[in-house]
């Protein structure tokens, strides 16, 4: 697996000068130091994760009850094998994870909410020039959704640095 910071650095917990700057800059956290050493883990220990050989880690955002991890990777990789590498990251960190690819913004949104369903996305342009976007789920799906409305409006306007409201429409 590609990880942004020195392997050696991530394994041993002991950060070089290099890997100190990135992270006292703010490009990455010591969470995600610790996730990218659980997934190097995976990667070397698990079969089921060989697919990780071929990942590059992109970005983790946390909210309040998760964290949302994004790799790059090939197509080949199907949903089950990410919900696997989740439920595992999960139980090894404690605390609620999930792993999706990297791709369009669209695919991203459904990436985030599935299993409940998106019937659209909307954009707005508001008077200061700012845009707006607005996902519309069903009331049936709403009930669907991995957390908490205003908890994914916040992980999804950090992903893309853009304002995302979810609508929840009959």
């Amino acid at each position: 697996m590609k990880i942004p910071l020195d392997t050696i650095c991530v394994r041993s917990g002991v950060l070089c000068p290099r890997c100190r700057k990135l992270i006292d800059n703010g490009f990455y956290t010591l969470r995600e130091v610790e996730i990218m050493k659980n997934l190097l883990e995976l990667e070397e220990h698990d079969p089921n994760f060989k697919f990780l050989k071929d990942s590059t880690y992109v970005k983790s955002y946390e909210t309040n009850s998760m964290i949302l991890i994004v790799l790059e990777m090939g197509n080949d990789v199907p949903q089950a094998a990410l919900v696997k590498l989740g439920r595992i990251l999960s139980t090894k960190m404690n605390t609620k994870i999930r792993v999706i690819k990297k791709s369009d913004p669209k695919n991203i949104i459904v990436q985030v909410v599935a299993p409940a369903r998106v019937q659209g996305i909307n954009s707005v342009w508001t008077p200061d020039g700012d845009v707006q976007h607005i996902i519309r789920i069903s009331k049936y799906d709403a009930r669907l959704l991995p957390a908490g409305v205003n908890e994914l409006e916040h992980l999804l306007s950090m992903i893309f640095n853009e304002n995302y409201k979810i609508k929840i429409t009959q």
